[in-house]
């Protein structure tokens, strides 16, 4: 690891740089519990991807309403709020595990009226 990433990260909070961490220990190291660490204070300094990713990585450690499908649903919520379609898609795909379709049509039509294709594919699906 890159320890001036490492450094900008931990010591100075830098969002993009915390994303760079977390995002090198899920692809490349395969750490899910070290990359969740950074992808949260990615999320937490306001960076939306790190939102979306680190909601994906939360929903894979529980369950069908479990608290941790709830803190996912949280922070997929944080980065569909600003503007990130990926997160508003996921989002509705959590919904309708849950099965609450109608809830999960909401969250792919914003998916899809910010351009997410597989969102728009969904709204057609559910409305078919």
């Amino acid at each position: 690891m890159d320890a001036k990433m490492l450094n900008l990260c931990e010591k100075e909070k830098n969002s993009t740089a915390c994303f760079n961490v977390g995002n090198k220990k899920r692809v490349i190291d395969q750490d899910n519990k070290e990359a969740l660490k950074y992808l949260s204070l990615a999320c937490e300094g306001g960076h939306m991807t790190g939102c979306n990713h680190a909601g994906i990585l939360t929903q894979l450690t529980g369950k069908q309403y479990s608290p941790e499908w709830k803190k996912a649903t949280e922070l997929f919520q944080k980065a569909c709020d600003a503007g990130e379609d990926g997160a508003c898609f996921n989002i509705g795909s959590l919904k309708y595990k849950e099965g609450r379709a109608k809830a999960a049509l909401k969250y792919y039509q914003q998916a899809c009226d910010m351009g997410n294709k597989p969102g728009c594919e969904n709204v057609k699906w559910l409305n078919k």
